[in-house]
């Protein structure tokens, strides 16, 4: 048996955690460009990493105060910010060199918001309804970041990942690259949609 207030505690903790890694990594580039609040904020969200923690803090609030979020849109939520956890750490984390308050900064955005989200989601969310097409509307989230991070970068020529980068790849390499993209996520949310199913029927068989 889960506890509601509990769950709620630590969703809220989460989006905390997630807004002020937001804000404070603003204050960091506003500091380093002496730019304009909203143009240092404004670039920042090229980043899928800084928009999937948005997401966190939206959805996780909403559940919270407002309507109790669906069990498709928290898992959804869930594999998109353990991608962005689990991408970092396997791929990009020794590129990075970080001190004082980013190195804080850069835990919360790549390990506490992704692996607390996940434990939450583990723990508290509801795992169905869920249909094994449930998995594919996940892609909506990547895909349509994939679309917002070309067009900007064609309009200002600043590509936050390679796998985006137009004028690397070219259009034929742009959707191959592309195609490797979404299908790392879906078979990534198949894996969460299985153990949604697996959590699913562990829970309903404890007492109580």
């Amino acid at each position: 048996m889960t506890h509601p207030r509990l769950g709620n505690l630590m969703a809220i903790t989460i989006a905390v955690l997630a807004v002020w890694a937001i804000a404070t990594r603003v204050q960091i580039d506003l500091a380093d460009n002496n730019d304009s609040y909203l143009a240092s904020a404004w670039a920042l969200m090229r980043y899928f990493t800084v928009l999937t923690n948005a997401l966190v803090a939206v959805v996780l609030v909403l559940h919270v105060f407002a309507t109790p979020q669906s069990a498709s849109r928290l898992a959804g939520t869930t594999l998109a910010i353990s991608i962005v956890g689990v991408v970092f750490h396997l791929l990009l984390a020794d590129l990075v060199e970080l001190d004082g308050i980013e190195v804080w900064v850069d835990l919360a955005f790549h390990t506490l918001v992704p692996l607390l989200t996940f434990v939450w989601w583990a723990v508290f969310a509801p795992k169905s309804p869920m249909t094994p097409l449930t998995p594919l509307t996940w892609l909506i989230w990547p895909a349509a970041y994939a679309v917002y991070a070309v067009g900007r970068g064609i309009i200002d020529g600043e590509y936050p990942y390679f796998f985006v980068n137009l004028d690397e790849l070219g259009w034929i390499g742009l959707a191959v690259s592309l195609a490797q993209f979404l299908i790392a996520f879906a078979i990534a949310g198949y894996l969460l949609w299985a153990l949604a199913k697996l959590l699913a029927r562990v829970q309903s068989a404890k007492p109580g």
